[in-house]
């Protein structure tokens, strides 16, 4: 897939049938409610979330379209918020995935899977980062047979995609400010429209290109995530502080509810 640079470029498939797809996040709040507004609110797709706080999966079918009855977005959280979590504590999420299959009937090897991290550089070992990169490149289905799911490891995930869906020129800020920036211009999630959704994928772009990655295929994101990986720590290094880069819009993408418009 080429990289897009300009929003004009994209349109969005309301009524696109995705079938089940599972996003799992490390946080437990801000998360669930960016990707509550962007699949229900603005999508209108059933969507289901489960917490680690929670005993049970909490339904969300008010806001379904004509068209989307059979397409169901489920977000649940990891166990705790360190990468590592994804391949230590794999009891947790079989238990899960048992309880998905027997509520829900859903076979976890055959749907889209997505994994929502921050790449927090004091808490995630770089080996780590690039052992998972490596292993979760292709959302249905990765070559070591392992386990399917792609990591979207952002920098971070949740306030770059808020700043990202509203301004229209690459920010650089550091991370301690991010908060604050989001508070002064007023950004809420509640306010993200179709149209931001764009606006966040153009975005998404134009840090691809200022990170040197001009084409990529989400059908193996790996060494493109490794490129984006290894530019924003010579970043760090050089600024002490990241490019802001969500990649929450590769999901958009991968499931071709956003399109180039010649698509």
């Amino acid at each position: 897939m080429d990289c897009l640079d300009t929003i004009r470029s994209l349109k969005i498939n309301l009524k696109r049938n995705i079938g089940t797809v599972l996003i799992i996040v490390e946080g437990a709040a801000d998360e669930f409610e960016l990707l509550k507004q962007i699949f229900r609110k603005i999508l209108h797709y059933n969507y289901v979330e489960k917490s680690r706080n929670q005993q049970n999966f909490k339904n969300y079918d008010e806001f379904v379209m004509k068209g989307n009855e059979n397409s169901r977005v489920i977000v649940i959280n990891s166990k705790n918020s360190n990468l590592s979590s994804i391949k230590k504590d794999k009891d947790y999420l079989n238990e899960i995935y048992i309880k998905l299959y027997t509520e829900y009937g859903i076979d976890i090897k055959n749907i889209n899977v997505y994994f929502i991290w921050d790449r927090d550089d004091k808490s995630n070992p770089k080996g780590v980062v690039k052992e998972l990169i490596e292993k979760l490149g292709n959302s249905i289905e990765n070559k070591n047979g392992d386990m399917n799911g792609l990591l979207l490891l952002s920098y971070p995930c949740l306030e770059s995609y808020i700043i990202t869906s509203y301004d229209k020129k690459t920010t650089l800020l550091k991370n301690d400010n991010l908060k604050k920036y989001i508070k002064e211009h007023d950004y809420k999630i509640s306010k993200i429209n179709r149209y931001m959704l764009l606006n966040a994928v153009a975005m998404m772009h134009k840090i691809f290109l200022e990170l040197g990655v001009d084409k990529y295929s989400l059908d193996d994101f790996s060494k493109t995530s490794l490129k984006l990986f290894e530019e924003q720590e010579k970043i760090l290094e050089n600024r002490k502080y990241y490019y802001l880069l969500s990649l929450i819009s590769l999901i958009l993408l991968d499931l071709n509810i956003i399109t180039p418009r010649d698509f």
